[in-house]
């Protein structure tokens, strides 16, 4: 379980990188606004995969469990 929690945090702080990096990147009109959009895209969706999957775990986990390991 240690381990979804330091998924859960890693997908939490990209999540909040990249829509940092795309409210910036779009709201602003300079020569690094292309690159600000594709890194906040970038990872705004590592931080949405990686929610997904640790998401995912912790519900076959929590499935496992409650069927008592069957």
């Amino acid at each position: 379980m240690p381990d979804n929690l330091v998924a859960l945090c890693f997908a939490s702080i990209c999540v909040l990188i990249g829509a940092v990096l795309l409210y910036d990147g779009v709201s602003t009109s300079d020569i690094t606004q292309t690159a600000r959009v594709i890194a906040g895209a970038a990872f705004l969706s590592l931080g949405l995969m990686a929610l997904w999957l640790t998401m995912k775990r912790w519900v076959q986990w929590k499935r496992d469990y409650k069927n008592g390991g069957r």
